[in-house]
Parts: structure tokens; C-alpha cells; sequence
């Protein structure tokens, strides 16, 4: 009787695992279909911000410049922790976060950095590999705010962008807030790391903030993988959030929108704030 017992529950395991495994076999084409739009959506949305560059998506895996270059789009990267794949993203990690246009409603999730994660090979091989590249590509605008000559790049029409955002701001009579840019190119690395600030490209710009919205995350004395209080009274300055959504509705991005946040900066990602791409106003960010 017991090994009439055991030879049924063995037949019975078996074909449990013999449905599990149906089962597996039946959701992995769905699961990879599910993957191809996405990846699909997203590729082309990048190729949308940056046409001049970018050819449009032959794979899910990846996307190629109009010269050949590849950049890889693989959602099975392994990384030792958030700030090894800060160093080493690729343009998964690069779109993974969505980055959400408009006033927060919350303070963000710990490592919750919609554009901080950046594929760098993309960037330099649009702006330039070089301080003498990227200056090659710079031009001087006209920053409202202050009617003072900024640089910018060129290229992605960045720096017409930036000048359109200050025309806007200076319209708007919000002019005060952003008035004092204290740095737009600037060739060097994100302190604390070996990765180029976006400030090397040119695609990037800081000021000097009033009523104490100026706020950096190193300022406050935190340090890397280190928990720290979040300064939401960033978010609540409603003049300053309607600067940011003018800078937003130009394709750029708000550092103060950052778990490790850097209020001072705004960087030109149109990537990320594209309406038709699917991704700005997303609420379900991850």
C-alpha cells in the first residue's frame, strides 16, 4: 500500500511539473511579445529625440546611429548594486525610469533618478568626445532672465531650446529665480565618480537658487547608498514649479526631481519628457 501511495504522489508531481512547465512554455512568447512593444516603443522615442543621430529600431535589443554605431537596450544587465549600473548603463537603464512632467506629488523613492542613469557612449558620440568637440559645437544664446550671452550645444537643437525655455520664463515674470546661471559647459566629472557630468557636453545648466531652493544632496553632508531625508520643501515653491514645467515643455529635466537630488540643475533630455513617447506623466514609476 506505501509504495502504491509513493508511485502516486510521484505520478502526481510529475504532472504538475509537466504543467508547469506548459505553462512556462506558453507564457515566455507572450512575455517576450510584451517586451518587443515596449522596447520597440521606447527605442523609438529615442530615435524621435534624437533623429539627427539615431537611425530608427531594427531589434529590441538595441538601436544604431545613422554612422553604425551600436547601443545595446538589454533588460537582463546585471549590475552589483544601483551605483554600478549608474557606471555601466546601458540604454534599458538610461529609459527604465520613467521621468514624471508637472508638480510631484511626493517626494521620490530611494534611488528613484529619472535621467540620472545615462548611457554615456550615446552622449559623447552626439556631443563630442572631447573638450575641444563639444566646444566646437557650442553657440552663444541670449538668457532672458538676466538679457546675458550663455553657451550651449548645438546639436539636438539644445541650445535653441534653452533659449526659447528663458524667453518663456522671462514672459511668465519669473525672470528672479533663475537669473544667475552659475555653469553651463564645463568639462569634468560628477563629483565622487569617474562619470562625465552632462556639463561636459554642453547639454547641461545650474543656477544659483533663491529661498533656500538651492539644494544638493552632498551640500546636506549624505553620502553614496546613504539614506537621507529628501528636502520636499523644493516641491512646494509653486513659482519655481512653474519654471521647471517650462524647462520641461523645451525637453529638459529637473535634478530637484531626483532622489539624490541637485535642485540647481536641468539638463536637456528630450527622451524623457516626450508626450507621444509614453513615458512623461507616467504614474506607475518604478
Amino acid at each position: 500500500m506505501a509504495d502504491c501511495l509513493v508511485e502516486n504522489k510521484t505520478g502526481a508531481l510529475r504532472g504538475v511539473l509537466r504543467g508547469a512547465l506548459l505553462l512556462c512554455a506558453m507564457l515566455l512568447p507572450l512575455q517576450h511579445s510584451v517586451f518587443a512593444a515596449q522596447a520597440t516603443r521606447q527605442l523609438t522615442c529615442l530615435a524621435k529625440a534624437y533623429p539627427d543621430h539615431l537611425a530608427q529600431p531594427t531589434s529590441e535589443y538595441a538601436i544604431y546611429s545613422h554612422a553604425g554605431q551600436r547601443y545595446p537596450f538589454d533588460p537582463n544587465s546585471t549590475y552589483r548594486d544601483f551605483e554600478d549600473e549608474l557606471d555601466r548603463a546601458d540604454l534599458y537603464s538610461q529609459l527604465r525610469q520613467a521621468y514624471q512632467t508637472g508638480p510631484l506629488t511626493s517626494s521620490p523613492k530611494r534611488n528613484e533618478d529619472p535621467g540620472r542613469l545615462r548611457h554615456t557612449p550615446l552622449f559623447s558620440d552626439m556631443y563630442g568626445k572631447s573638450p575641444a568637440e563639444v566646444a566646437s559645437r557650442l553657440v552663444t544664446i541670449n538668457w532672458a532672465p538676466c538679457n546675458c550671452k550663455l553657451q550651449f550645444s548645438s546639436v539636438n537643437g539644445a541650445a535653441k531650446a534653452l533659449e526659447a525655455v528663458g524667453t518663456e520664463i522671462a514672459r511668465a515674470g519669473l525672470s528672479t529665480l533663475v537669473s544667475e546661471s552659475i555653469g553651463t559647459f564645463n568639462w569634468r566629472k560628477i563629483a565622487g565618480t569617474q562619470r562625465l557630468s552632462m556639463h561636459a557636453f554642453g547639454i547641461a545648466i545650474d543656477f544659483k537658487l533663491p529661498h533656500r531652493l538651492g539644494r544638493y544632496w552632498r551640500w546636506d553632508g549624505a553620502y553614496t547608498n546613504q539614506n537621507k531625508v529628501f528636502p520636499e520643501d523644493i516641491l512646494r515653491d509653486q513659482d519655481f514649479n512653474r519654471v521647471v514645467s517650462i524647462f520641461e515643455s523645451h525637453g529638459f529635466v529637473w535634478g530637484g526631481k531626483w532622489w539624490h537630488y541637485d535642485s540647481i540643475h536641468f539638463e536637456y533630455r528630450p527622451e524623457l519628457t516626450l508626450k507621444e513617447c509614453g513615458i512623461a506623466n507616467n504614474p506607475n514609476r518604478k
